[in-house]
């Protein structure tokens, strides 16, 4: 069988944030080299503010100010971006905050924007605003909007931060269900440790000042066990013990 080929390979030689006022040019990133097979989940993780959700910006093509490269295995390579905020559209309602992100033909369009309003639950929420849903109802038709467009890499910025814990729990299932129905390849950032072992097939910690990349660790759960709470409390006291 031959080995699955790589989605992304980005190369950062240094990432700086300019002086402002009174404070000096920062440092975030130097000598990051990461290369994500395609298929894969990886997951960014780290202390706040080490740089996770730069990296992500720059593989994203959201910020070219940097020192290195950034390359696809396909160079028209489909990609979604799902940010912290669900960032929809106030003026339209869920169905065409998602209907707006297809270029299909109508029938066909709104054929995928009902299967995946189903698969996320939202069938019934479909004519609401975004202003009448939950911030959970909210960050389902984000993720649903991600996936509508069957993308060939998947960028998240820690999507279901500020959520309660059944909230943010239900949210991680659904994402596993999707990608478990559709493996697209996933570059997803967080710091919260117990939801970058559910969720990764392969965990990338950076750390230090300016940040790198100080573990690697690939992540064997089966789906089933990744919501076993056992299972994944284990996995994290293996992958942080030294941490």
């Amino acid at each position: 069988m031959n080995e699955k080929q790589s989605a992304i390979r980005v190369t950062v030689d240094s990432k700086a944030f300019p002086a402002v006022a009174d404070r000096p040019e920062q440092l975030v990133l130097r000598g990051v080299e990461l290369e994500v097979q395609e298929g894969s989940f990886v997951v960014l993780t780290g202390p706040s503010g080490c740089g996770k959700s730069t990296l992500l910006n720059i593989v994203a093509g959201l910020d070219p100010d940097f020192q290195g490269t950034v390359e696809f295995g396909e160079d028209d390579a489909k990609l979604s971006f799902m940010f912290q905020t669900p960032r929809l559209l106030p003026w339209r309602t869920v169905e065409q905050n998602i209907r707006l992100v297809l270029d299909d033909e109508v029938a066909e369009a709104d054929g995928k924007v009902a299967a995946i309003l189903n698969r996320v639950g939202l069938s019934e929420a479909a004519t609401a605003f975004p202003e009448r849903l939950s911030l959970g109802m909210q960050r389902r038709a984000a993720l649903a909007r991600a996936f509508v467009v069957e993308p060939d890499i998947l960028l998240m910025d820690e999507p279901f931060v500020s959520l309660d814990d059944p909230s943010a729990d239900s949210l991680r299932a659904l994402l596993i269900e999707l990608w478990n129905r559709r493996p697209t390849t996933v570059l997803f950032v967080t710091h919260d440790r117990i939801e970058a072992v559910m969720l990764a097939t392969r965990l990338v910690r950076l750390g230090g000042t300016p940040a790198s990349i100080v573990q690697d660790s690939e992540v064997s759960l089966s789906p089933p066990e990744r919501l076993d709470r056992e299972k994944v409390l284990a996995w994290r006291l293996r992958l942080f013990e030294n941490a």
